[in-house]
């Protein structure tokens, strides 16, 4: 029995708790001697629960270990062991992209988008795999063809949500991770999304917030990401739409407004080379019709105009107007100068 598979089948006996296991760490000299001492009367047999992580695919590494993330030996609390599945990680830099379960279609969009630019400059997209924004930033990066990190709150044995098992299959299929710091049979419970999230920062140079409301876990990955000294990036939206409550909020906590993903790769000094491929637009055929609308205006009117005029044209109301003019100028479809705006060619 080696110190992996002692680690291992313990973090199964303790049902993955963080507590008791640091308690163990500071209790014994090795994960094989707290084994030793407290296995005894268990019916789990080390060789054969590692097994089950060899027949998944499942490695194991310890912290301390070469292979453990150097990123995450810095933060505070970090975990004692993760569990990988799919490609072995790197140092290469990555950007985390979060925000809510419950996004709107320009959310999702504006997440993609996003992700999709950073991967295709090379740079690993890490999110958590839930609904909403999470799923848009692993399927934007895999629409690069670049690669992806998906940190989950339960044991690999399993998916959550069972709604994206295919997305999971797909980051494995193009080469990327999914990783976890709980033990097969890991349950997907409250508390362990909050301790998933300090991966996820942890993991990342900086990290994106892309609609949060008030109250939304990627609150806490963003304070996580304050406390681990990482930056902390918000993409704005309506003051009205309550999914950005929270967003604004991290705003006016001091967190770095963005509207492109240069912006982001700027401020990290990750811009990619001038002979590398260009930033990507949202796909004008996945625009609203709304939206379609407010470009065909500006495509008709042959030079820059204004809201009122936009408004006279497509007959929408001022406030829709004004919403859709932020997703576009945010995906760089649009431009804005002194309050008249144009197509960006």
């Amino acid at each position: 029995m080696n110190e992996r598979e002692a680690y291992n089948v313990l973090n199964i006996l303790h049902f993955g708790d963080i507590f008791n296991m640091n308690k163990l760490r500071g209790n014994f000299p090795s994960w094989t001697a707290a084994w030793h001492a407290l296995g005894k009367k268990s019916k789990l047999d080390p060789e054969t629960e590692w097994g089950k992580l060899e027949k998944h695919g499942v490695n194991l590494i310890l912290a301390g270990e070469p292979d453990f993330p150097a990123f995450l030996n810095e933060i505070p609390n970090p975990p004692l062991a993760i569990y990988i599945k799919g490609a072995p990680l790197d140092e290469h830099p990555k950007i985390a992209i979060i925000g809510t379960r419950r996004a709107t279609l320009n959310g999702r969009g504006i997440a993609k988008n996003f992700a999709r630019n950073i991967a295709g400059s090379g740079i690993t997209v890490v999110s958590g795999l839930a609904l909403g924004i999470d799923a848009a930033a692993h399927e934007g990066a895999l629409d690069a063809k670049g690669k992806t990190i998906a940190v989950l709150a339960n044991g690999l044995d399993t998916v959550y949500p069972r709604q994206n098992a295919a997305l999971a299959a797909r980051i494995l299929k193009s080469g990327g991770t999914l990783i976890s710091e709980y033990s097969f049979g890991g349950e997907t419970l409250p508390y362990r999304f909050l301790e998933r999230n300090r991966i996820v920062s942890g993991l990342s140079s900086g990290v994106v917030v892309v609609e949060a409301p008030e109250g939304s876990g990627a609150l806490a990955t963003a304070n996580c990401a304050v406390e681990q000294n990482r930056e902390v990036f918000v993409v704005p939206g309506p003051l009205n739409n309550a999914n950005y409550a929270g967003s604004h909020n991290l705003l006016r906590s001091g967190a770095r407004l963005v509207a492109r993903p240069e912006d982001v790769l700027d401020d990290l000094n990750m811009l990619a080379d001038t002979d590398a491929a260009p930033l990507l637009r949202f796909p004008v055929e996945n625009l609203s019709k709304e939206q379609k609308k407010i470009l065909s205006a500006l495509e008709g009117a042959g030079e820059p105009i204004g809201v009122d005029k936009i408004g006279e044209l497509t007959k929408m109301d001022v406030s829709v107007i004004s919403r859709n003019l932020t997703f576009l100028l945010i995906q760089s479809i649009v431009k804005e100068e002194g309050g008249r705006y144009q197509i960006s060619k």
